[in-house]
């Protein structure tokens, strides 16, 4: 059913936001922040917006600007976090923050009606087009821009991208876990799949989102291998848990060739589908939320304008520099070899580690990341050439 304080058949909208994701979220708040009298129309197939995710990014990703209405939506937040490899720990005091599914689909809706508007749940559609979208029923609903952020099928990469996926556990324990902050990476593991660690996140006192992540060759997925494995170690842990109250599932690609296109025939294509994501990472904010901010302070018939070429630009950019870290890592190491690429990355300094997760990194930054002797391991040639790599 249509949550719609204009009547329900109306046609015409300032915006239309196909796809119910995070990077229409993410325009739909920006564009009611900074044009609160503008009409959205935001469409999803499914019954709920923003599926069944938790999204995290570093507070250093966004700008106060883009701050100013993203923080509803921020459900979780820590002062740093802790990475574990075999040979070192170390705490980053880099301020980190989560977003659920939940309070993403309660905040956008209620603010996407607070004005002119609607937001269509269950809702197919058939064709996108400039200043229109079908729908499966057969409307025609028009706009001044159509936004499609529906997503990439994994096809989409096929031959061009490695692969980071995961299950993660919702677990409720049954003391207090004792965990204060967030372990981005556990590597002090066995190495299987491509490189692997645990991610952790302690949402409450007793309750941890546990996940297992491969950075692997192919995109295949064990969901009942990876989901013992993560019970396995909350165990290993000391963490005793008394019931798993959600799980997600993920395989996101991690590109090394470009095969987006951010605007086809007057529709501006978002979200992971345009390109709009770290490729490096899987992180999605810090861009999302880029694009998301210009557009919200834009007229829509100007959106499409030298102003999105530019940051198209200045994104593919460091795109580019994220795509040769992706070759690197798949061609240049072998599988259980990888993890010594990521212990080399987390020992240079905060500044820069903050820069390349936000996807904003300068000359020097990039330098200070590649130079240097390799990790053991890896070869500066591709493993396709090589006899054997080092154990």
């Amino acid at each position: 059913m249509p949550l719609d304080p204009q009547p329900a058949d109306s046609l015409h909208y300032d915006y239309a936001l196909v796809g119910g994701g995070l990077q229409n979220a993410l325009i739909a708040l920006a564009i009611r922040h900074h044009q609160p009298q503008a009409s959205i129309l935001l469409v999803e197939q499914q019954a709920t917006l923003g599926g069944n995710h938790t999204w995290c990014f570093h507070f250093s990703d966004v700008a106060p600007a883009v701050m100013a209405w993203l923080r509803p939506l921020v459900a979780h937040q820590w002062p740093g976090y802790e990475v574990r490899f075999a040979d070192f720990t170390r705490r980053l005091p880099l301020g980190y923050g989560a977003m659920t599914s939940a309070q993403l689909a309660e905040v956008v809706t209620k603010t996407v009606l607070c004005g002119p508007g609607a937001v269509l749940l269950n809702t197919e559609v058939s064709q996108v087009a400039a200043h229109q979208v079908v729908l499966a029923d057969g409307r025609t609903l028009h706009a001044r821009l159509v936004v499609d952020a529906r997503g990439a099928q994994p096809e989409a990469y096929a031959g061009r991208a490695g692969w980071q996926k995961f299950v993660g556990l919702e677990v409720q324990t049954v003391v207090a876990h004792g965990l204060v902050e967030p372990i981005l990476m556990d590597a002090q593991l066995p190495q299987m799949d491509g490189f692997r660690f645990m991610y952790v996140l302690p949402l409450d006192a007793h309750r941890l989102l546990v996940e297992d992540t491969r950075f692997a060759d192919g995109a295949d997925l064990d969901v009942a291998a990876l989901r013992a494995e993560v019970l396995a170690y909350a165990q290993h842990a000391g963490w005793q848990v008394a019931a798993v109250l959600r799980q997600e599932v993920g395989v996101l690609p991690m590109p090394w060739k470009t095969s987006e296109n951010q605007s086809n025939h007057g529709v501006l294509v978002a979200g992971m589908q345009g390109g709009w994501f770290h490729p490096a990472t899987g992180y999605s904010l810090a861009v999302a939320a880029r694009l998301a901010q210009w557009l919200g302070s834009v007229p829509p018939d100007q959106a499409l304008g030298e102003g999105l070429r530019d940051l198209e630009q200045s994104h593919g950019r460091q795109r580019h520099f994220a795509h040769a870290i992706n070759w690197a890592l798949f061609h240049l190491a072998a599988p259980p070899q990888r993890v010594g690429m990521m212990a080399r990355f987390f020992r240079r300094p905060e500044a820069i580690i903050a820069r390349f997760f936000a996807l904003d990194l300068q000359l020097l930054d990039i330098a200070r990341i590649v130079l240097g002797p390799p990790p053991r391991g890896m070869r500066w040639w591709p493993r396709s050439l090589a006899l054997e790599v080092t154990p």
